[in-house]
């Protein structure tokens, strides 16, 4: 931690948002006519509101290995990577024959395909928790279906959330998301707070809300519901904050805890998974959930989810006492991306390159922020990583809710303006892919240097 950070202005960071707006606006006039044609026939111009971001969202046109390029023809070293679910990179030629060879053979069968089998032992072999495994389309899907499967196994309807994590936008999990401050509630026992209108309230009331890094608190919640909640949902490192690490002892006395009430317990690994560890957060973690959800890089840039766990959670499936259906679940063109990805592609010396490129950028940031005095701090973990914006590290949403919106803000503007695309938003975080080259990371931390010395000056 900094002793001394300087403090920024706001009106320096004001007239950084100003300058590199215009900038943003001067060099990407395509972008700008595309989605103002796109807002007549797409509710805020994109398919998933996530995309709609100020001033406009950049409209693209191609993408290879670690680079992509817009329609205006500017070409961005992608560090956003489609919020982490690129691992693979861009186009990776083994993938692209693989899947060209799919397409020979049809892109749907709504039937069983072989890949689908070594796919679901592929990820058996590298989740130790996962006993059986089902594939879904997404990690909303995947959530969605683990939750149902919670349920039927115990029981029991209420669910137990953590403030500030986003598990996909189904029902019971789009509660608490974003909450402001003042609807927030007490930090140790926070309210439940719908993300979107359109969710019914009885909905809501099966719901508890749960700070992060706080085992007191959920003992607390579940001894106060004691027989009435099914399960507890977590990211064990909390992903769209920035990202937020476990305290030490945090997730064993959550294991623990859910145990002793008979809870289930469920590690959200949408966006860990295999961009932390070959075999995610349990490697990591020497914590075992009862369920684990995947998606985005598990499908090698394919859509995919999967939900998986011990077998006497599963069979309940197997009885067809809980119902998991699906078109395109197990669609061989997922199902060849997936597995080519996983035991072609992401072998143990290309994941120890992009971690140890994540590092490398990590440590150029760190160096940059003590030698600007820079009231900001640096987290990674496997190929992730991100700059959070706030001098202490933040343990809890609370702690994220201090963060300087608008510095965020320009900082994304000035990094896109020179050709670091990072994810929209100021909640996310870089991935490395197996693509990213020491050239590109270098890059953008100069990129990243000239942003902290005006900063500072």
């Amino acid at each position: 931690m900094l002793r001394n950070p300087i403090t920024i202005s706001s009106e320096l960071v004001e007239a950084i948002v100003v300058r590199e707006e215009a900038a943003f606006k001067k060099r990407t006039p395509r972008s700008l006519e595309i989605y103002e044609r796109a807002r007549t026939s797409l509710p805020m111009g994109v398919s998933s509101s996530f995309q709609a971001i100020p001033p406009y969202p950049l409209t693209i046109s191609r993408a290879e290995g670690s680079h992509i390029w817009d329609y205006d023809d500017n070409e961005y070293i992608d560090f956003h990577l489609a919020f982490g679910s690129l691992l693979v990179g861009h186009s990776h030629p083994i993938l692209v024959a693989a899947l060209r060879d799919q397409l020979g053979r049809g892109t749907l069968y709504s039937l069983p395909c072989a890949d689908t089998v070594l796919l679901a032992e592929e990820l058996i072999r590298r989740f130790a928790p996962i006993e059986q495994v089902r594939f879904c389309n997404s990690g909303t899907e995947a959530t969605m279906d683990a939750l149902r499967l919670a349920r039927a196994h115990t029981k029991r309807d209420k669910i137990v959330k953590i403030e500030g994590a986003y598990h996909g936008h189904h029902d019971t999990v789009l509660m608490s998301t974003k909450p402001s401050a003042e609807a927030a509630g007490p930090a140790d026992s926070p309210n439940t707070v719908p993300a979107s209108l359109g969710i019914p309230g009885d909905v809501k009331n099966n719901v508890i809300i749960a700070p992060y890094n706080d085992a007191e608190a959920l003992d607390r919640i579940l001894s106060e519901h004691a027989g009435e909640v099914a399960a507890v949902i977590t990211e064990a490192v909390l992903m769209n904050v920035g990202i937020m690490l476990p305290l030490e002892g945090y997730l064993q006395s959550i294991r623990d805890i859910t145990r002793r009430h008979d809870v289930l317990l469920i590690f959200d690994e949408v966006k860990t998974g295999v961009t932390v560890a070959a075999g995610g957060i349990t490697e990591l973690y020497p914590v075992e959930p009862d369920l684990i959800c995947l998606a985005k890089s598990i499908g090698g840039g394919m859509p995919i989810g999967a939900f998986g766990g011990r077998e006497e959670i599963m069979r309940h499936i197997n009885h067809q006492e809980v119902l998991h259906l699906g078109t395109f679940n197990g669609n061989p063109m997922s199902m060849r991306a997936g597995l080519v990805a996983l035991t072609q592609l992401f072998t143990p010396e290309a994941h120890a390159r992009a971690i140890g490129l994540s590092k490398r950028l990590a440590d150029g940031y760190l160096e940059l922020i003590n030698a600007f005095d820079m009231p900001m701090h640096i987290t990674q973990i496997g190929a992730k990583g991100c700059a959070m914006l706030r001098h202490e590290r933040a343990r809890n949403y609370r702690a994220w809710l201090e963060i300087d919106m608008r510095l965020a803000y320009a900082y994304w503007l000035f990094l896109a303006n020179r050709g670091i695309l990072f994810p929209p938003g100021f909640d996310d975080q870089w991935t490395i892919s197996i693509q990213h080259s020491e050239a590109d990371i270098d890059r953008h931390v100069d990129v990243f240097r000239q942003f902290v010395s005006e900063l500072a000056h």
